[in-house]
């Protein structure tokens, strides 16, 4: 494992991200000024794979995106985070992801509108050599044929299978047999697992096939489960002003003390800081934290972590 290529791989959803930041969310049929706006690359998978490239990891990310004007914004963004895209394609014809955000500065909330592709990636597309360089496989869920074949092919091959669960979507009970990492919020458990209970959600998750399983919960913290550890911590208090990609980073610092082999303790406590920055900045690669903001939190910070199991 030591000798592969890449630290992480990952295949899933991108898109551009149009943010638009308001004073207030307007009720229905009216307006409301805006304070700014900004486009950014968005995605679950490539946003954690942007935080795992800055802090040192190599990172291959395998997507699809359109012709239109959205695709040489979409190719140039993630190039420039030193993301090999060697496995992604632009495909004639289609539109990238797109999906405008709006940031609610007085709530601290965030609706979001979105277009996704008509046409995806299939199976057949995937470069398996890069999938099999890798030590770990970092999935969203989509498309739905073509993750499960690429779970498929890194279980054969050794990588550590994560998933960042998000929203339920179609043949999870399909893929989750194939994961060794799985991360979701608290809104995937009532859909998946038709239950709020997360001390019940997370033994019943590892049942299905995953080492690991984290289940975030905002403001509440987040709740780590393995087989012999059932752990909680309390989130980090900040003044938040944009929670977009939280979920995202949170995954990706998850991977970042997997693969330096950290305690669970520790990176449960890592991936809590990281995602809580995160919300302090607008935005998905301006808001990212660097290591050296992650690590001063955590030697300064006491968060709150208790043993469960």
């Amino acid at each position: 494992m030591s000798e592969m290529k890449y630290d992480v791989v990952g295949l899933g959803t991108v898109v551009v991200d149009h943010l638009v930041l308001l004073s207030h969310h307007p009720v229905q049929d009216a307006k409301t000024n805006i304070i700014s706006d900004a486009y950014q690359i968005g995605g679950p998978v490539p946003t954690a794979q942007v935080l795992l490239s800055r802090l040192g990891k190599q990172c291959a990310f395998i997507g699809s995106w359109g012709d239109d004007q959205y695709g040489p914004l979409i190719a140039e963004e993630l190039a420039g985070e030193h993301l090999d895209l060697s496995g992604s394609h632009q495909l004639p014809g289609t539109r990238s992801g797109y999906a405008q955000v709006w940031i609610d500065e007085s709530a601290s909330t965030r609706t979001i509108a979105c277009y996704r592709p008509e046409r995806w990636l299939q199976p057949a597309d995937l470069d398996e050599s890069i999938l099999t360089q890798a030590r770990v496989v970092h999935l969203d869920g989509w498309p739905q044929e073509t993750c499960l074949h690429a779970a498929q092919i890194a279980q054969q091959a050794g990588a550590i299978v994560s998933l960042d669960a998000g929203s339920l979507k179609p043949g999870m009970d399909v893929l989750i047999p194939y994961l060794n990492v799985m991360n979701c919020p608290r809104r995937f458990i009532s859909e998946y697992l038709n239950t709020d209970d997360i001390l019940a959600a997370g033994p019943a998750l590892l049942q299905q096939g995953p080492e690991l399983v984290t289940i975030t919960d905002g403001v509440n913290g987040a709740w780590l489960f393995t087989e012999s550890v059932h752990l909680h911590c309390e989130a980090l208090p900040v003044l938040s002003l944009d929670t977009t990609g939280a979920g995202d980073l949170f995954s990706g610092a998850l991977l970042y003390g997997i693969l330096e082999g950290w305690p669970v303790e520790q990176t449960l406590k890592f991936a809590c800081v990281t995602a809580a920055l995160k919300c302090e900045r607008l935005g998905n690669r301006e808001a990212l934290p660097t290591l050296a903001e992650i690590k001063a939190v955590l030697q300064t910070k006491e968060l709150r972590l208790s043993r469960l199991d």
